[in-house]
Formats: structure tokens, sequence, C-alpha cells
């Protein structure tokens, strides 16, 4: 799941630290792919302060809701529906279709949950910007971020950013893609090929659009069950 559908599932407790605990996986990825955590590992580092403690409560809830999200239903039929919508896109590409079927799914799902006002990404951004920085430090520095600086620059400038209110453009969510794609297969799309992949976008958001909200509840329910004493 993206930015924006994780924070879904923590947009009522009002909590910055536990909204950025349930982004902060994705956040250290997309900064430094080789930064490789697991706090979860040692959960008794985390339980000395209220705000530490917060993010790591978060960090839970995010990869509870990913493995549930990757081992739904949903997910396999959403993905194979999409990849048939963009095969055509991905000939005389490098790009692997089932890899940008994956990532198209939760970028639209982010995008769906703007476009129907189940939340709004001022929200989001503005709990991020109530973090308690020094709390975050604490809580990299427990988990082996050495290079705690330059995350903090990083972080700060996706605050500043918001870019996810683009998300309601759907040439946004093709570029979004194509940059994505660009990390793997530097040529990318192109901007033919991108045009191809807004009309197919838009074709397949009709289908999704139905029926979406199911997989929200379904993970809102389990992590309302299972994960108060993470």
């Amino acid at each position: 799941m993206n930015f924006l559908s994780h924070f879904y599932f923590e947009r009522q407790a009002n909590n910055a630290e536990q909204t950025l605990g349930s982004i902060l996986p994705d956040l250290l990825r997309n900064m430094d792919r080789d930064i490789h955590i697991f706090p979860e590992k040692e959960a008794w580092k985390y339980k000395y302060d209220e705000k530490v403690n917060s993010i790591y409560y978060g960090w839970c809830r995010h990869l509870e809701a990913d493995r549930l999200f990757h081992n739904a239903i949903f997910f396999i039929e959403k993905t194979q529906q999409i990849k048939a919508y963009i095969i055509p896109v991905t000939l005389n590409t490098p790009i692997r279709p089932s890899f940008l079927s994956h990532i198209t799914l939760e970028l639209l799902l982010d995008r769906l949950l703007l476009k129907d006002s189940w939340l709004h990404e001022n929200d989001f951004y503005n709990q991020l910007a109530r973090v308690d920085q020094d709390s975050l430090v604490n809580f990299l520095s427990l988990s082996g971020v050495q290079d705690y600086a330059a995350f903090l620059v990083y972080f700060n400038g996706f605050i500043t950013d918001r870019y996810l209110g683009s998300y309601r453009n759907m040439e946004q969510i093709a570029y979004a893609l194509d940059q994505i794609c660009k990390k793997f297969w530097p040529d990318g799309l192109g901007h033919k090929k991108k045009d191809q992949l807004v009309t197919a976008l838009n074709e397949y958001e009709r289908e999704l659009a139905y029926n979406y909200k199911a997989i929200f509840n379904e993970i809102a329910l389990h992590l309302e069950l299972h994960t108060k004493t993470c």
C-alpha cells in the first residue's frame, strides 16, 4: 500500500508519531534502498518513551497492513486485471507488466481515497509536520540508522512538497509510475507510452472504483482486533 492508504488506517487516531510510523518503512526505502532495519525484532527498545513507542506502533501496523494487502484475494485479482490493461503499454519496453500492475494498484487506491473524499492530503501532511523530530531521531538511532540527518532533510522535503495531492490528476499518476520504472529501467516509458498508460488507467479505474473500499474495511477490522498490543 502507498502513503495515503496507510494513513487511512491512522487518520482518526490523530497521533503524529503513529502516522509517521505507518509510512516510515516506505519513506526510508524511497530515500535509500540500502537501508534495512527491523525494529519489530527488538520491540523492547522502543517502550521507554511514549512518542518513540508511537512511531514503533505505527511501524508495526504498516507491516501488518502490507502483509494483509499483499496476501488478499483482492490484491491478486486486481493486479491481474490491471496487468491486462497495461500489457499493451509495456510492449517493446523492458518494463515488467507484473511489476507495473502492483505499483499501479497502490497509486490508484491513493487516488480513489482522495477523489471520494475519504481523506485529504492536508490532514496527512499537517500531522507529519507535528512530529517530534527528536523522537524520530531516537527511533532511527535505536534502529541502527546512522545518517539520520540525511533522512530528516528528506522527510522535511517530503512534507514541503505535498505531491500526493497531485494524484487527483491521472497524468500525474502516469508520471509517478514512469519515475518509479526509471529506477530499474532508465529509459522508462517515453512520452507516447505515458499517454497510452493514462488512457488505460482511466478505463480501468472505472472498474476498480466499484468495490475498492472493501479491502480497506477488511484491513481496518483486522488492525483493530490484532495490533492493539503490538
